[in-house]
């Protein structure tokens, strides 16, 4: 049986962890991209139709503008405390090295 420095592979947990941390990150990134590509398409559209309705107040116009503010905000506050974290844990696994 071939020990690991034999067959070429070593195992060193702080690369592994790091690269961990990358595939993880990366897939939130990616994730919360194409979730915020397909509400900027609901928006546009949303918009699209309250503005060839002729029934539609002001008043509503108002409410979907705040409505989408607000989830922007909302985004926004999420990201930025995911990306917070993600730094908080690799400064961790920095000190661990």
């Amino acid at each position: 049986m071939a020990t690991p420095k034999q067959s070429g592979f070593l195992f060193d947990p702080k690369s592994a962890s790091d690269e961990m941390m990358k595939l993880m990150k990366n897939s939130f990134e990616a994730s919360f991209d194409n979730v915020t590509k397909v509400q900027d398409m609901n928006e546009k559209m949303l918009k699209e139709i309250i503005q060839q309705s002729k029934s539609v107040q002001d008043d509503a116009l108002k409410m979907v503008n705040d409505f989408i503010a607000n989830a922007k905000k909302g985004q926004d506050t999420y990201r930025k405390a995911m990306e917070d974290g993600f730094k908080k844990v690799e400064q961790m696994l920095k000190a661990q090295s």
